[in-house]
């Protein structure tokens, strides 16, 4: 082999390795911030909720349960921890006062959908089932919407209220 030839077989693929690389390298998940925190109803904890973070500007949702003390730890909709950073939009479904009577859990159909039919943002990360809720009269769990919350980079600890 002469020089030429070899100095262009290394120039081809040096560009195909910076182009595959540029090419993996894009990504449409936002950056994310670790988010934990506290669910409150006059002073107590709320207890077995799912909390659900929807970013007002870019990204999915991000999700996360309230345990026997009120605490919830949020995951992205791909299951990494955290959320999207920016301003959200808060749902609360499900849960009661700590000390109340859980209602009966209400039971759980599992439905199967390929993935192409799944849309970015409209799962709960793996592992994430509902655990005693409270209900709705026509036995759906309840569901309160209108809180917000701001995530900021880094660490975030976040006080919701009811």
């Amino acid at each position: 082999m002469n020089m030429n030839h070899v100095s262009k077989l290394t120039l081809g693929l040096a560009m195909s390795l910076l182009i595959g690389t540029l090419g993996c390298g894009r990504s449409d998940k936002p950056s994310l911030a670790e988010v934990s925190g506290k669910l409150m109803k006059e002073g107590k904890p709320f207890v077995n909720a799912q909390v659900e973070f929807y970013p007002t500007v870019n990204g999915a949702a991000s999700y996360g349960e309230t345990d026997e003390t009120g605490s919830f730890t949020l995951y992205y909709s791909t299951g990494d921890p955290g959320a999207a950073i920016g301003d959200h939009k808060v749902t609360v479904i499900g849960g009661h006062v700590a000390g109340e009577s859980s209602p009966p859990t209400p039971e759980v159909i599992t439905l199967t959908t390929s993935t192409e039919e799944m849309a970015e943002g409209t799962l709960q990360p793996i592992g994430m089932t509902p655990k005693g809720r409270s209900q709705a009269k026509d036995g759906s769990p309840k569901r309160v919407e209108g809180l917000t919350a701001k995530v900021d980079s880094g660490a975030n600890e976040i006080i919701l209220n009811l």
